[in-house]
């Protein structure tokens, strides 16, 4: 992997990390997590659709096979009750706590992947020792 490769997931870390600093500071003037929630997925939505449109990818649409339109459909509920609990939790922890329990994460996904994707994906020694690390990681900052 060279740099060029990291941008993406890095842009992704660093917006990522952004939302709940701004959810907290949101949760502090009104103390309503789900509202606060709503109103992210509402104005993520009006961005995907303004892009989906705006790049001509509409016309692929009625192209894409059906199954795969339930595993994304599947994936944006999953990442809705991912913020929804993740407002939650901001409503009652600091954000430097939250944070990191939340970036436990690859824990689950390299199980999930192992399980879901063992015809597709290979799980490494490398993915586990890393995967381990960030949650000692997360298990120093939270304890």
């Amino acid at each position: 992997m060279n740099l060029r490769d990291a941008v993406y997931p890095l842009l992704a870390a660093v917006c990522y990390s952004t939302n709940p600093i701004l959810a907290k500071l949101g949760l502090r003037i009104s103390n309503e997590p789900i509202l606060g929630a709503c109103i992210g997925m509402v104005a993520s939505a009006l961005v995907y659709i303004a892009y989906f449109f705006g790049s001509g990818q509409s016309r692929r649409l009625w192209s894409m096979p059906r199954a795969a339109g339930w595993y994304f459909g599947l994936a944006g509920l999953a990442t809705t009750v991912a913020i929804f609990t993740m407002f939650g939790a901001l409503q009652y922890l600091p954000a430097a706590v939250v944070a990191p329990l939340s970036s436990a994460a690859p824990l689950f996904t390299l199980v999930l992947s192992q399980l879901a994707l063992r015809d597709i994906e290979r799980v490494t020694r490398s993915d586990v020792i890393g995967t381990l690390l960030i949650v000692a990681g997360v298990v120093v900052l939270v304890g």
